[in-house]
């Protein structure tokens, strides 16, 4: 998600729980790409990937938060890393899972 969409969508928002960031550059983005598959119509958006710059340590953070959002919002999550970047897969479970 291009970075200037993402800080002008977290300005409109909000974030969806400041006393918990973890920190992360890369939060807001993620939480939109997950609440744009979560808040949208049943067919309407099925699923979507987001791409971030990832640093060495950042890895476990990063699977971390994306745990707390697939909980929180009842999606699953496909985590990839690439040489200094990720890319996560948010979509709908299909029948509760």
């Amino acid at each position: 998600m291009n970075q200037f969409l993402a800080r002008q969508l977290e300005e409109i928002v909000g974030s969806a729980r400041p006393a918990e960031c973890s920190g992360l550059s890369c939060e807001a983005q993620l939480r939109i790409a997950a609440a744009t598959v979560s808040d949208a119509p049943p067919g309407l958006v099925t699923a979507t990937t987001a791409v971030g710059v990832l640093g060495q340590d950042d890895a476990a953070a990063v699977e971390a938060l994306l745990a707390d959002i697939a909980d929180e919002l009842q999606l699953k999550t496909e985590f990839r890393v690439h040489l200094g970047s990720f890319s996560v897969r948010f979509s709908r479970c299909q029948n509760g899972k």
